[in-house]
């Protein structure tokens, strides 16, 4: 079932890429966010560590959406206020066009 719909995003969803992180969006009632990311970026407690701040970022922006974010080899290099710009950019640019 999970699988099924990461594929949907994947497949359906608009895609949105920063130097750090790729984010396919699709509209939806409800807000929903999944990572993708692989062992080989950085700790686990450094992955979850950017799960949360990316997590925060987009529930503070957004109220409805399927958000998934697969993660680059370099985000556990950036610091923390570059990667919340990279997602106020983003959302701000161009998800706020798709949802309207």
């Amino acid at each position: 079932m999970i699988k099924k719909k990461i594929m949907e995003i994947l497949k359906t969803g608009d895609k949105f890429e920063t130097d750090n992180f790729i984010l396919y969006f699709k509209k939806r009632n409800d807000l929903k966010i999944g990572f993708i990311t692989s062992s080989k970026i950085g700790k686990p407690s450094q992955r979850n560590r950017l799960k949360r701040i990316i997590r925060e970022k987009i529930r503070k922006k957004f109220k409805s959406g399927d958000f998934l974010i697969i993660f680059k080899k370099g985000i556990i290099e950036e610091s923390e206020a570059k990667i919340k710009n990279s997602i106020e950019r983003i959302t701000e640019d161009e998800i706020n066009n798709k949802i309207n």
